[in-house]
């Protein structure tokens, strides 16, 4: 099956989000957006990410969104090939969306995560994260 790659967090106000899980998960927030968090300077939509610098674990994106609908407030960012793209709509998983570089799925649901292949796994920053 798939490897996890990253969870995405959907809020508000990433100023406020990003240092909590910071706090919470022990993960650092990246130099560049722990930079813009202390100037004050994400554009609008900008995602701020926390990473292990050993890469042990997950990435974790705080992303804000404009609207912050029942499910969808987080979603699994997963790592799989073609083998494992099949196994995950055999579980019923259904395509939302093609992506250039990942692509959109939802669970049985409705609850949207992605899909990105192997090469992308520590080197996307999809727009919206």
């Amino acid at each position: 099956m798939p490897d996890l790659a990253a969870i995405v967090i959907h809020c508000r106000d990433p100023y406020l989000l990003a240092p909590f899980w910071s706090a919470v998960t022990g993960l650092p927030v990246v130099e560049e957006d722990r930079v813009k968090l202390a100037e004050g300077t994400l554009a609008p939509a900008e995602a701020v990410l926390l990473r292990d610098p050993h890469g042990r674990r997950p990435d974790l994106w705080i992303s804000p969104a404009a609207e912050l609908p029942a499910p969808g407030r987080i979603h699994l960012d997963l790592v799989g090939d073609a083998e494992e793209r099949a196994a995950v709509l055999e579980a019923g998983a259904t395509v939302v969306r093609e992506l250039p570089r990942w692509t959109v799925l939802a669970d049985p649901e409705g609850n949207e995560f992605c899909l990105l292949p192997p090469d992308e796994a520590h080197t996307a920053r999809p727009p919206g994260h």
